[in-house]
């Protein structure tokens, strides 16, 4: 009796399991734009997967932190970027050229950056202005009455798709929360509104009160979940807006944090808030 031989397995769904194992690689590689670049070099097949319109969503889900490529600062009325990466891939300092005017004594202010957009306010001139320095396009807007001396701001992204990782949020909504504050009797009072770009509309104010005067907001905010967070600069307190509760609240900062602009917010390793303080000649 002859021995029965065995039925080769179908080149087709092999090629397909190599396929996968690939993606999964792919997807292992450090998040840094010249490494899933340098792979898809490596082969045809290799490059048609990373090519795939689907490969690129799948890279940001799967790192959720999109790599820092740079950062961007403002000084005597012009805006410079420095690349963080590496020769060859550094990205040169004039590759996201932004005009900008004042027609006062006011300069622009560079006030936030985050989820790949650009805010910056100009207070005499009551408008703000948001960037996307990688398609380039910008709003212009102009906050409502109430905020004459606008103290800061924040963008970010308000994209509300279950899985979304920021990163390419180019195309995805946004929202820009502007912060005044006023002096009445003997308490200052703060108060806050939101731009939805989905909407064109400013929000209602929303405030609170503070029984001290001569306090000002930092520039700095932090995102922390769906709150902002600011320190309020020349007291003990730190402002926070909770964007999905919409509520406006002071609490105190811990002791020891300092009330000048030395101190700033940040989200600590494991997503809750931490403090980072700038004691010449380094950071704690």
């Amino acid at each position: 009796m002859g021995r029965r031989r065995r039925q080769p397995s179908s080149p087709s769904a092999g090629g397909e399991a190599d396929d996968d194992l690939l993606r999964e690689i792919l997807l292992r590689l450090p998040p840094q734009p010249p490494y899933l670049l340098r792979a898809s070099l490596v082969a045809k097949r290799w490059r048609h997967i990373a090519t795939d319109p689907n490969s690129p969503r799948r890279f940001r889900v799967h790192h959720r932190k999109p790599p820092l490529l740079g950062d961007f600062s403002y000084e005597d009325g012009r805006l410079s970027f420095r690349s963080t990466l590496d020769l060859p891939y550094r990205i040169p300092p004039d590759h996201f050229p932004l005009q900008l005017q004042h027609h006062g004594r006011e300069p622009w202010t560079l006030v936030d950056c985050r989820h790949g957009r650009v805010l910056l306010i100009n207070s005499e001139m009551r408008q703000v202005i948001v960037w996307d320095p990688l398609t380039g396009d910008r709003s212009l807007l102009s906050p409502p009455p109430a905020f004459d001396d606008m103290h800061t701001a924040a963008v970010l992204c308000a994209a509300g798709e279950q899985g979304h990782a920021h990163g390419a949020c180019h195309s995805s909504p946004f929202k820009v929360v502007v912060v005044d504050s006023c002096e009445h009797g003997d308490e200052t009072v703060v108060f806050v509104s939101v731009y939805a770009s989905e909407t064109g509309v400013w929000s209602d104010l929303l405030s609170t009160t503070l029984a001290s005067m001569g306090i000002a907001v930092g520039n700095r905010s932090t995102l922390v979940g769906k709150t902002l967070r600011w320190l309020l600069l020349m007291s003990n307190n730190i402002l926070e807006f909770d964007m999905d509760r919409q509520t406006l609240a002071v609490i105190k900062r811990p002791p020891g944090v300092r009330s000048d602009d030395s101190a700033w917010i940040i989200q600590a390793d494991d997503g809750g808030v931490g403090f980072s303080a700038l004691s010449c000649p380094h950071c704690q």
